[in-house]
């Protein structure tokens, strides 16, 4: 899985030139809460919210033209640097059942807004698994908030669903993100065991996840610059 950087805010000029410098220009905001995405030249902002358990209910929005990215460079000066500005403006825009291209208010007419709806089922609020910091060290007891760590840090070299043998052929497995956020809300019922170098993860003493920790070094957070 992809590690997703954790901004705190896109406010002023220098805050938009070092996100626009980064390898790749994907980072969740916590003010605004929301994923921020700059695809080519479009810039798409999916807004996210505390208690949303279904990353399809997450409205989206896409920004731009298809000739240059300099209209959404515009925009965002026009808009004195400040995401929350564009946000705002977003929300006050008329999508009808018919039309779903928009002229962004007083900015030129290359650029255009689609709104719609997020895919992603995975997509939760950043809140939710950001702050958890990644291992260090193996804990001298494993206890849930340990494992979430892990879940949340990638920090395992294998993954397994134990499934119901008399259900197998309709079972699906559960988003690793969704079990995450399941724990994180409500971790009652839910208790973690060390059988030989693996951890069993069980609900209301059912093995849900198998679990073999790898604590590899977290990935790098990319240096900011002005």
């Amino acid at each position: 899985m992809m590690h997703i950087p954790v901004l705190n805010q896109l406010e002023t000029r220098t805050e938009w030139i070092s996100f626009f410098r980064r390898e790749r220009s994907y980072a969740y905001l916590t003010q605004p809460l929301c994923l921020i995405d700059l695809q080519t030249t479009f810039l798409q902002i999916t807004l996210l919210e505390e208690d949303m358990l279904d990353g399809r209910q997450a409205t989206k929005y896409s920004l731009g033209s298809k000739s240059s990215i300099e209209p959404i460079w515009k925009m965002i000066k026009a808009c004195n640097w400040q995401l929350s500005t564009i946000i705002n403006g977003l929300n006050e825009l008329s999508f009808d059942s018919n039309a779903r291209d928009n002229a962004f208010p007083d900015i030129q007419r290359e650029l255009t807004v689609r709104k719609f709806f997020a895919k992603d089922k995975q997509l939760l609020a950043s809140s939710l698994i950001g702050p958890l910091k990644p291992l260090l060290e193996i804990p001298e007891i494993w206890d849930l908030k340990a494992v979430c760590r892990l879940l949340s840090n990638q920090q395992f070299s294998e993954l397994e669903f134990i499934l119901d043998a008399k259900k197998s052929d309709s079972q699906k497995t559960v988003p690793i993100r969704s079990i995450l956020l399941k724990i994180l809300d409500s971790p009652t019922g839910w208790s973690v065991s060390l059988h030989e170098q693996a951890l069993l993860l069980s609900y209301s003493s059912k093995v849900i996840l198998r679990i073999t920790p790898y604590l590899k070094k977290p990935a790098p957070r990319l240096k900011e610059t002005d």
